[in-house]
C-alpha cells in the first residue's frame, strides 16, 4: 500500500502533504508526492523550445519554482524534461512543508491531472489519494469544474480532500 498525495505547487507549505505523511507514518507505508504538468502547459514549453534551434528556455523556475536557474539552450522539449520540471515543483512542496522529507518518493508526470493522479494511484495500489483544495461558494461550484470534485467522484479508492479558504 502507497499513500499517494498530489500537489499543484501552488500552495506551500502543503496542508495534503502534510496529512499524506502523517497517514504513511500512521500505516507504515510509502508517501509518494505527484505533481502532474498540464499538457497544454507541456506543449508551450515544447512549442518554446522547438520555435527555432537553440532558443533559451528557462529550467523549473518558469513552471512553478520559486528556486531560480540559469537559462540553458534546447532544441527539444521532451516528456522526460517535462516529468523533471513535475517532479521539482512535488521536491520544492515536499521540501517546504516537511521536516523530514527522507521518507517522501517525488513524482512528476505529464498530461491531464486528473487522469494521470488516478492512474498513478492504480499503478501504486494506492490505499488513500491525498489532495488539496479550495472552499467556493455555491456559484463557484456550479460554474467552474474542479479537479478535487473530478478526482472525489472518479476515485476507486478512499481520497482525504484536505481544504483551505479561496
Amino acid at each position: 500500500m502507497t499513500i499517494l498525495t498530489a500537489v499543484d505547487g501552488e500552495t506551500i507549505p502543503s496542508e495534503a502533504v502534510e496529512r499524506g505523511a502523517e497517514l504513511a507514518a500512521a500505516f507504515g507505508v510509502e508517501h509518494v508526492v505527484l505533481h502532474v504538468m498540464p499538457q497544454d502547459v507541456f506543449e508551450e514549453f515544447r512549442s518554446a523550445a522547438g520555435g527555432s534551434s537553440g532558443r533559451s528556455i528557462t529550467t523549473p523556475a518558469s513552471y512553478g519554482s520559486g528556486e531560480k536557474r540559469p537559462h540553458r539552450d534546447v532544441d527539444e522539449y521532451t516528456i522526460e524534461d517535462g516529468e523533471r520540471h513535475a517532479t521539482g515543483i512535488a521536491r520544492d512542496v515536499v521540501r517546504e512543508t516537511l521536516e523530514d522529507p527522507s521518507n517522501t518518493v517525488l513524482m512528476g508526470r505529464v498530461g491531464e491531472p486528473v487522469e494521470e493522479i488516478l492512474a498513478e494511484a492504480d499503478r501504486r495500489d494506492a490505499g488513500y489519494i491525498v489532495i488539496g483544495g479550495r472552499k467556493r461558494s455555491p456559484t463557484g461550484k456550479a460554474l467552474f469544474g474542479s479537479k478535487t470534485q473530478s478526482i472525489l467522484l472518479s476515485a476507486d479508492r478512499p481520497v482525504v480532500a484536505v481544504m483551505s479558504e479561496g
